[in-house]
């Protein structure tokens, strides 16, 4: 998340459903809430698996990032 790339829920915005199409970073390429219709590379949380503190395990495979 240290790479500026904004992480979204789980559901995608362009289509209200879970995205079929994430990276092996659980991201791609769609229009946000935020970008105006504008499509923008961008992270999904994956799964709901947590980590021993309890805190969510954003990402399944290694980083892609820009």
């Amino acid at each position: 998340m240290l790479d500026g790339v904004f992480l979204y829920g789980r559901k995608c915005n362009a289509t209200g459903d879970y995205p079929a199409d994430l990276d092996a970073s659980g991201g791609h390429t769609t229009t946000t809430q935020y970008t105006d219709g504008l499509e923008e590379y961008h992270y999904h949380i994956i799964n709901e698996i947590y980590s021993t503190t309890g805190s969510y395990l954003a990402f399944a495979g290694p980083y892609q990032g820009y």
